[in-house]
């Protein structure tokens, strides 16, 4: 009881002060700020379409040299001298697709907003990076973080995650700042849209999320299974808004609790493919655990009694996330096999979007939800970073 009135308390002293943060000038908007999304990388061949007019350009210099009312369904294929689309040839390494007014560019059956410019890569291949809006990107992302059937205020939440996230993560990368998967943010294009996300993304146009003036590596997990993470316990970033909070919210999220099942010779088979040198393994036991319950260390020992350790996050990674969902979890061998008895799914570090949900059900703000889960980090127009 005294950790649930804790966070209540914690509630009530913050939620006034990320109001405050919050009312920015919202006669700008991000529309000029631009994402570099990889939509495709290091493919053979892709498939193109474009319902509508377009120009095309050369990458490199931006020079323009065509443009067109519409392009039929057709392959995208590399020759030596350029791009072959429809039988004509493009000697070019950077091809340019600009949409002219809302017209519609699809790759591989996806269809997206913005520019679409396909790369030629060193090695031959061909990757395919969609340059869109911030916006639009957050529009096109929501709907495969979150259900767009959640209350509105977990979805603000979550857009303003993204948004700070996606402006983090700007420049990080030569030819793209984030990819289209689980490894930056999982974004669809413009077929992900839906009414309610895109609701969500306009009530906070231009929202992010600072620390001491600096914008916030804003980081979310699908459940921490009680209590989120440090992030200095998976990367090098020490800042106080990301170093854990415990959580009661999510305590009806489908993975809050799980368990898996695996033979101890898989587990030897994938250690010893990653160079650890392990025979037929006896026990698998953890060695060191952080302060929010989460496997640091883990000690193996094999019939021989020879013992190695690995790392809590190397073997997660070895496994599988949808084998171990998340680090939280208990070891229960069980002869030729271990039994993983879990909590959570994700790093654990930042949000807890079935949290936000948890919190937004029980009517709190989506500034109290990014507050509660990032302390300390200021709510603020974008335009005030820059």
């Amino acid at each position: 009881m005294k950790r649930i009135f804790s966070i209540i308390v914690f509630l009530a002293a913050v939620s006034g002060i990320v109001m405050i943060a919050a009312a920015g000038d919202r006669s700008k908007s991000t529309t000029d700020v631009l994402v570099r999304v990889a939509i495709v990388r290091d493919a053979r061949e892709i498939d193109l379409e474009i319902n509508g007019p377009f120009k095309l350009a050369e990458g490199k210099n931006s020079r323009e040299f065509s443009s067109s009312t519409k392009l039929a369904f057709g392959t995208v294929r590399l020759l030596d001298k350029g791009f072959f689309i429809n039988g004509d040839v493009y000697p070019y390494e950077r091809l340019v697709i600009s949409p002219v007014k809302d017209a519609e560019i699809k790759v591989n059956r996806h269809s997206f907003r913005g520019q679409v410019i396909l790369i030629r890569t060193p090695d031959d291949h061909i990757t395919v990076v969609n340059t869109v809006n911030i916006e639009d990107y957050i529009k096109g992302v929501l709907y495969h973080e979150v259900s767009h059937h959640w209350p509105i205020e977990a979805i603000k939440a979550q857009a303003v995650a993204t948004r700070t996230y996606a402006l983090y993560s700007i420049s990080k990368m030569k030819d793209y700042d984030v990819t289209n998967d689980i490894y930056s943010q999982v974004y669809g294009g413009r077929g992900s849209e839906r009414y309610r996300t895109g609701l969500a993304v306009d009530r906070t146009t231009s929202e992010i999320l600072i620390f001491n003036g600096k914008i916030l590596p804003a980081y979310f997990h699908a459940c921490c299974g009680g209590m989120t993470e440090d992030a200095s316990a998976l990367w090098n970033i020490d800042a106080p808004p990301l170093k854990g909070v415990p959580c009661l919210f999510c305590k009806d999220a489908p993975h809050m609790n799980w368990t898996n099942n695996m033979r101890l010779k898989t587990i030897q088979d994938l250690l010893n493919s990653k160079g650890y040198k392990i025979g037929l393994i006896k026990d698998l036991s953890v060695s060191l655990r952080d302060r929010s319950n989460r496997v640091v260390e883990l000690k193996v020992t094999g019939r021989s009694n020879e013992i190695i350790t690995i790392k809590g996050e190397a073997l997660r990674e070895l496994l599988g996330p949808n084998i171990l969902k998340s680090n939280n979890y208990e070891i229960e061998m069980k002869g030729y096999y271990v039994n993983f008895i879990g909590h959570g799914w994700g790093h654990g570090v930042g949000m807890c979007q079935w949290g936000a949900r948890g919190m937004a059900m029980q009517q709190f703000s989506y500034n109290q939800i990014l507050n509660y889960y990032y302390p300390g980090a200021q709510i603020v127009d974008y335009h005030h970073v820059r």
